[in-house]
């Protein structure tokens, strides 16, 4: 959400303004490839990008977090049912598509997922929670390296918005004066207490993880995807 709103304000309604210069397109892969040439810059998430659909001379930025933590502010996010996605009784993997999830076993007839997560133990919730995020976790180990890839880790990001955004602009060789808006923006939005609590900021801190996990729930996790902290360094 983040990179949306410092790009949605930065490349379409600033100076720049309607010329279709940035569009988000979730998780929905196939819009995403047919789509993405007509903008400056795309962005898209939860799934693994082929590079060799993408235009030869692409540039991109990737951001990863350790997906612990993203299965813990998955996990209180999905429970209060923050989005329709989450409210929706008897969701299926198609209706799930644009966001790339999967339907958990233990999801119950009439139930939606949100429901669900609140019928269960914080044990037996990250449990389902990892069954929900099972294709975005294959997605870190699918990612292809490549030198027009640079990758930031959310853990590095936080306190550090303004650096890393100019980084990302440099990568992306935007021009000085799109640059200039795009830390503009990046100051603007860079999350910050004092501002209160917000739709989708519930705790950034890192390594939260380590005060919810149950030994059950770090066995699981790490039987499928242990090669993920390898990969990316992360703790384990």
């Amino acid at each position: 959400m983040y990179i949306i709103n410092v790009m949605e304000n930065a490349l379409n309604k600033s100076l720049f303004g309607k010329n279709n210069n940035y569009h988000h397109f979730e998780a929905i892969e196939g819009v995403f490839y047919n789509r993405c040439r007509k903008y400056v810059l795309s962005s898209t998430n939860g799934f693994a990008i082929e590079l060799e659909r993408l235009p030869s001379d692409f540039r991109m930025t990737r951001f990863v977090r350790d997906p612990r933590d993203l299965l813990v502010s998955g996990y209180h996010y999905h429970k209060r049912g923050a989005e329709p996605w989450f409210r929706m009784k008897n969701p299926t993997n198609k209706y799930w598509e644009p966001i790339n999830a999967n339907v958990p076993k233990g999801q119950k007839k009439n139930q939606s997922y949100a429901e669900l997560l609140t019928d269960l133990s914080t044990e037996d919730g990250l449990m389902a929670e990892i069954e929900f995020r099972k294709f975005h976790l294959e997605s870190y180990r699918n990612w292809p390296e490549d030198e027009r890839i640079k990758i930031f880790k959310y853990e590095d990001i936080l306190g550090n918005e303004l650096e890393v955004f100019d980084q990302m602009a440099d990568h992306l060789q935007f021009s000085s004066s799109k640059k200039r808006a795009i830390l503009k923006y990046a100051k603007q939005y860079a999350y910050n207490p004092s501002k209160g609590k917000s739709r989708h900021i519930r705790n950034p801190t890192p390594s939260q993880w380590k005060e919810i996990f149950t030994e059950k729930v770090i066995a699981i996790f790490n039987e499928n995807y242990f090669d993920i902290l390898e990969r990316y360094n992360y703790e384990t």
